[in-house]
C-alpha cells in the first residue's frame, strides 16, 4: 500500500511529463487495434496492448509531443478524444483495404452459391469460407513485406502533420473517408468480376436449358456445376488477384 501510495504521489508530481506518454499510447493503441496482423480477433488483447505500450516508449523519443506543458483537466481530455480521433484514422486508412477483400470474398461465394457457407474468421463477423481464405492470405502477405515497420514510419510522421492534442480537418478527413470506401468498393468488385461473369453465364445457360428440356431439374443440373467451376477459376485466379490487391495497397498507402 505505502508503495503504490508512493508511484500515485510520484505521477501526480510530473503528470505534465507522463500525460503526453498516455495520449501517444492512445493513438498507438486504436492505430494497433485495427492494423492488418496485429489487430486480427486472433491475437489476444493483452499481446495487442502491450505492443503498443512497447511502440510508445520506442517512439517517443523520436517526436515533439510538448513535455512539461501545462494540461488542464479540460485540455487533457480534449487531446485524449482527438489522439483516439488520430489513431482511428491511420488505422482505418490501414484497414479499408482488408475489408475490399472481405466484400470481394462475400460477392464471390454469392456468385458460387456458397454464400451460406459461414464460419468463424479473422474478423470479429463470421465471414465465408472464401472471404475468411483471401483475408487471410492478404494479411499473410502484408506482415510478410514488413508492413509493421512502414506502418510505424508513418505513424512517427504524422505527429507532424497531426500534432498532440490538434484538432483534424473533419471535413477534408470525411470526404477521404468517403471517396475511398467508395473506391475499395468498386475494386472489390473489379476483383470479384469473373465469378460474376461465370455466375452470369451460368444463368443464361440454365435458362437455355430449362426452355428446351422443361422436365429436366436444372438447378440439380447445375448448382454443382457452378460450385465446381468456381472453385477451378478460384484456383487458378486467386494468386493474380493478391498480386493485384497488393499493388493497389502500396498505391494506396504512397496516395495516402
Amino acid at each position: 500500500m505505502e508503495g503504490l501510495q508512493t508511484l500515485s504521489g510520484f505521477v501526480l508530481e510530473n503528470f505534465n511529463l507522463i500525460f503526453p506518454l498516455m495520449a501517444v499510447f492512445t493513438r498507438m493503441s486504436v492505430f494497433v487495434f485495427l492494423l492488418p496482423g496485429l489487430g486480427e480477433t486472433g491475437i489476444p488483447v493483452r499481446i495487442r496492448l502491450v505492443t503498443a505500450l512497447m511502440l510508445t516508449w520506442l517512439i517517443t523519443p523520436m517526436i515533439d509531443v510538448g513535455v512539461g506543458q501545462d494540461w488542464t483537466i479540460v485540455s487533457m481530455a480534449f487531446a485524449i478524444g482527438m489522439e483516439a480521433f488520430h489513431g482511428f484514422v491511420l488505422g482505418f486508412a490501414f484497414r479499408i483495404m482488408v475489408f475490399g477483400l472481405q466484400i470481394a470474398g462475400a460477392i464471390t461465394s454469392q456468385s458460387l452459391s456458397l454464400s451460406q457457407v459461414f464460419g468463424g474468421g479473422m474478423t470479429s463477423e463470421p465471414n465465408t469460407t472464401i472471404a475468411t481464405m483471401l483475408i487471410m492470405s492478404g494479411v499473410t502477405l502484408l506482415v510478410t513485406l514488413d508492413l509493421h515497420f512502414r506502418a510505424v514510419g508513418m505513424l512517427i510522421g504524422t505527429f507532424e502533420t497531426f500534432p498532440l492534442g490538434s484538432t483534424p480537418d473533419t471535413g477534408k478527413i470525411a470526404l477521404w473517408s468517403a471517396e475511398k470506401t467508395m473506391s475499395v468498393f468498386a475494386f472489390a468488385v473489379g476483383l470479384a468480376l469473373p465469378f460474376l461473369l461465370l455466375n452470369f453465364i451460368y444463368n443464361i445457360m440454365l435458362g437455355f436449358l430449362n426452355k428446351a428440356m422443361p422436365q429436366l431439374m436444372v438447378s440439380f443440373v447445375g448448382m454443382p456445376f457452378i460450385t465446381g467451376a468456381g472453385i477451378v477459376l478460384l484456383a487458378l485466379t486467386v494468386t493474380g488477384l493478391l498480386l493485384v490487391w497488393l499493388r493497389e495497397y502500396n498505391a494506396h498507402l504512397i496516395g495516402f
